[in-house]
């Protein structure tokens, strides 16, 4: 019986063509087993499925905009507690303000560049927060001082944000259905995911039905070396999750923070360089390890057929 390939796509996919996304991976990966000395047909015979739940995601998000009447009556003083994303409930910017405490708690080591006094002070403001609810203020300082040492722009860090925090408080029943639908009942899997979808793929391999036939596990720019995202997984990471795992992070994704994951047992850690890209899943899937990777392990016989 065939192995087959299921990329899992990271968020911001909404309205896009999902039968467009699925060539262009399978695209990234036959450049990478060009760099990695092996034919770029490598994976023709291999069949691949792209579970699309970017259109799910997007109306949970939009379902759980608030009234404008409720946002009138919100708190506008700096100090006071308040969600990145204003309209959004107060369990999703709970956890917004927890996954943007371990990022900056993440980015303090690894600055590209010596800190500037507004800089030191939005990190230690963060650090100083610690795990009470974070003020709009000390929110805002965090956002800034993620976004002067990496080369995201602060839209793109706030979507990351609210994306993931939605995923884990209202989404993950309803997209879980969603790619569950669009994985075949039998047969081997190869699970390629990125950035949002590593967190989807970590709540797949929970399930013995998934777990137990997966071959192999390739994520590639996830925050699940996030204590916020750990502590919100089911069940709660870190833990060994039972299955062949390559990771593959480059230090200047803003969404890789926390890597290399060193605390989730026996994983493979790849450092990878995507140049002036550094989130993008074509630079990640053209990396040879990557590609090559996932090729061995599509293409073997025997187990799990």
């Amino acid at each position: 019986m065939n192995t087959t390939l299921v990329f899992l796509h990271g968020r911001g996919q909404e309205f896009k063509d999902p039968e467009k996304l699925r060539r262009n991976w399978l695209a990234g990966l036959g450049a990478g087993l060009v760099r990695a000395g092996l034919p770029a047909g490598s994976l023709d015979a291999v069949p691949s499925v792209l579970p699309f739940y970017g259109n799910v995601l997007f109306g949970i998000t939009a379902d759980l905009a608030r009234d404008p009447l409720e946002l009138e009556s919100m708190p506008d003083a700096r100090d006071e507690p308040a969600p990145l994303q204003p309209y959004l409930p107060e369990d999703v910017g709970r956890l917004e303000q927890r996954l943007l405490h371990d990022m900056t708690r993440s980015l303090a080591p690894l600055a590209q560049t010596e800190p500037s006094d507004a800089d030191l002070e939005g990190l230690g403001a963060i650090a100083e927060a610690g795990r009470r609810v974070l003020s709009w203020d000390v929110t805002r300082q965090g956002l800034l001082a993620l976004v002067r040492h990496t080369r995201f722009d602060q839209e793109v860090i706030s979507a990351h944000l609210r994306d993931v925090a939605v995923y884990l408080t209202r989404g993950r029943d309803e997209v879980l259905a969603t790619v569950r639908a669009g994985i075949p009942a039998r047969g081997s899997l190869v699970l390629v995911s990125h950035s949002l979808g590593t967190v989807v793929a970590c709540d797949l391999l929970s399930a013995p039905e998934t777990r137990d036939r997966t071959r192999l596990w390739v994520t590639a720019g996830s925050p699940l070396g996030l204590e916020a995202v750990q502590q919100n997984l089911r069940p709660r990471g870190p833990r060994p999750v039972g299955v062949d795992w390559l990771t593959t992070y480059d230090p200047k994704d803003v969404v890789a923070l926390g890597h290399p994951l060193r605390s989730w047992g026996v994983v493979r850690n790849v450092r990878v360089d995507n140049g002036d890209s550094p989130h993008a899943i074509d630079r990640y899937l053209s990396h040879p390890v990557t590609a090559g990777g996932t090729a061995a392990a599509a293409t073997q016989s025997g187990q799990g057929s």
